[in-house]
């Protein structure tokens, strides 16, 4: 709920316990049920919002001391969050005898006012109303100077464990705050097994790992959650692992573990180096260890890797080149590569090779392939000065949308930013080509007389 739909949720609240329309009156009860606890706390702040230019949302106490007090629970909730704090205590005195999960959560928002007289109100009232969206909208506010107190008075109406699944994040956060000292080894297993939050996993694993190591070891790393198996690499003693399992964990699918296993390896006396060289022919992972490792192949190993079928074997290749860069002959015919992620890192390759020019994409300029297509424009684009040009109004005409999109912006930003500062001298046939292009490609006059002004095309 942003602050703009609280304060047109409030014009309506207030028009409907002011006006005469019992129905709206329900149908709003309804809705107030129904709120998240978030947006619970921001209809509360934005009801005694005020600014020089802007008046209480809810108005003026004199409107609601004629409708508070008559029986409809609707204008009791609401005037609980008056801005008028004797009008806040009446309302509130009014709900702590009233049955509902809404005036629970009502009297949760007051169990953190400012006034004392209306926190004990609200505090007293909420005893007995167990309700998990107004421990929610306590859990939310218990930052704020008396919200601590209210949480834990609160928090003595429930079963936490039971609250372990619960759907509201912010509440089960809470509730393994305080249950995780007490949990065993079988209670975090089964925890494990179905808890989706990222942070609270990582804390199951840390607490599963200081009561029971062995245990955790063996259930954890053989699970697909990398931080259960990152916990075991980081907190686990180095007795816990034997050589074999760290080296499995070197060619883990995750960077993480990969690099946490090598930090053990390491300390185990052993070099991951030549653990990675013993393995790169028959897996993808060892070639990055090997680059992990500041390690490089020969050039006839990484050409034979080249060959291979499988397109991150080959990407893993080129990382370990035993130069910077791989020859240019051979990168501009990688550019024809079937797989995306190869070509793309070719392009960058090309890139900073030097030697590059306009024409040497042409092979790839004019693939039916349109990863090829992007790859040739990405290369020709860093050649800079009327390269850059050139190659934005010749893709211009491809039919591949999303590379029109591109040399669409990449030419405004020429234009914008670079074009007066383009010196180069422009060879005949680049103005040519420029003069071609213009006339094929449909971009506005306005934008085609600047191109033809700085490249001195009549």
């Amino acid at each position: 709920m942003t602050p703009y739909d609280a304060d047109a949720a409030l014009a309506r609240l207030r028009d409907a316990c002011l006006g005469a329309d019992v129905g709206a009156r329900g149908e709003l009860l309804e809705w107030l049920g129904q709120l998240r606890p978030a947006d619970l706390v921001r209809l509360d702040e934005r009801a005694r919002w005020w600014s020089w230019s802007v008046n209480y949302p809810l108005g003026v106490r004199a409107d609601w001391d004629r409708v508070v007090g008559r029986g409809d629970l609707l204008p009791d909730c609401v005037a609980s969050m008056h801005a008028d704090g004797y009008l806040r205590e009446h309302a509130t005195r009014l709900l702590a005898s009233r049955e509902g999960d809404v005036v629970a959560r009502c009297l949760a928002l007051r169990a953190v006012d400012h006034i004392e007289p209306v926190r004990r109100i609200a505090l007293t009232g909420l005893t007995g109303r167990p309700d998990v969206v107004a421990l929610g909208v306590l859990v939310r506010m218990r930052d704020r100077v008396h919200g601590p107190t209210a949480l834990t008075s609160y928090r003595g109406e429930f079963e936490l464990t039971e609250l372990l699944a619960e759907p509201d994040l912010a509440v089960r956060r809470f509730a393994y705050d305080e249950v995780m000292s007490q949990l065993d080894s079988d209670q975090i297993a089964r925890r494990l097994e179905v808890e989706t939050d990222q942070w609270l996993r990582r804390q199951l694993a840390e607490r599963w790992m200081a009561i029971d190591p062995v245990e955790a070891k063996g259930r954890l790393l053989s699970s697909r959650y990398v931080e259960g198996r990152l916990t075991v690499l980081l907190d686990g003693t180095d007795e816990l692992f034997e050589r074999s399992e760290l080296e499995t964990l070197m060619l883990d699918r995750s960077r993480r573990i990969q690099t946490a296993a090598r930090w053990r390896y390491r300390r185990a006396g052993h070099d991951p180096a030549q653990f990675y060289r013993s393995h790169w022919k028959t897996n993808d992972a060892a070639l990055l260890g090997l680059r992990e490792t500041g390690q490089r192949l020969t050039e006839a190993e990484a050409r034979t890797a080249l060959t291979s079928p499988d397109s991150p074997r080959r990407l893993a290749a080129l990382h370990v080149w035993p130069t910077d860069l791989p020859p240019k002959d051979l990168l501009l015919t990688l550019l024809a590569d079937p797989s995306g992620a190869v070509v793309k890192h070719v392009a960058r390759l090309l890139a900073a090779t030097p030697g590059i020019r306009y024409d040497d994409l042409a092979d790839a300029a004019t693939s039916p392939h349109a990863t090829h297509r992007r790859a040739a424009w990405r290369v020709r684009h860093q050649l800079g000065a009327w390269n850059r040009v050139r190659a934005d109004l010749e893709a211009l005409r491809d039919p591949d949308t999303k590379l029109v999109r591109s040399a669409t912006d990449d030419l405004t930003i020429w234009l914008t930013f670079h074009s007066a500062s383009t010196f180069q001298p422009l060879l005949p046939t680049e103005r040519e080509a420029i003069r071609t292009h213009l006339t094929h490609v449909a971009l506005s006059p306005d934008v085609a007389r600047q191109i033809r002004f700085h490249a001195g095309i009549r």
